[in-house]
């Protein structure tokens, strides 16, 4: 495979960074106003803005300075590619939860937004073989990381939903850490 330029590299970084704010943004509005409308933001949530505005910029400064330092390191340069694929499906997963299930997910993605997904990266270069250990890895934890998210929508799950944020928290860094392989 092609290597990545830099400048490509820096624009799919910015990508993931301005989704994962834009998520931050969703989940940190629920959880200091009770609601994700623009309105209740807005008008009835004044005294809660600095959080939501300091949650947001938290996740956009940590995205862009932990991007800079991928863009810039050469043992990225190899598995840049799978990484950037399974950080996007995993932020999709948790995009596409925050919309339909913000109650039950907001937590879990704050958690994942504030250092998880930076975890898996940075475990990411270690162990750089093209395995079956590793694509097993990366593809089954996607897979249990959706099963994970399909159960917040079933209702007689949701009495245990503590009890798979950390398997939540696991399969993301998993599924990041697997990405991370040589084709």
């Amino acid at each position: 495979m092609d290597k990545l330029e830099r400048s490509h590299k820096a624009l799919l970084l910015l990508a993931s960074v301005v989704v994962k704010t834009f998520l931050m943004a969703i989940v940190s509005s629920y959880v200091f106003c009770g609601s994700t409308n623009p309105y209740v933001f807005f008008f009835h949530c004044i005294e809660n803005v600095p959080f939501v505005g300091g949650s947001i910029a938290a996740v956009a400064i940590i995205g862009a300075l932990f991007g800079y330092y991928i863009s810039k390191l050469r043992s990225f340069d190899s598995i840049f590619p799978n990484l950037m694929m399974g950080d996007f499906i995993v932020t999709a997963m948790y995009f596409g939860a925050s919309f339909s299930a913000t109650a039950t997910i907001a937590s879990k993605v704050m958690i994942w937004l504030f250092g998880v997904w930076i975890l898996g990266m940075l475990l990411a270069p270690f162990n750089k073989t093209h395995t079956t250990l590793k694509k097993v890895t990366e593809y089954g934890a996607l897979v249990a990381l959706g099963t994970l998210l399909t159960a917040h929508f079933i209702p007689f799950l949701q009495e245990y939903q503590s009890s798979y944020t950390v398997s939540m928290m696991v399969t993301s860094v998993l599924s990041l850490f697997g990405a991370g392989r040589d084709r």
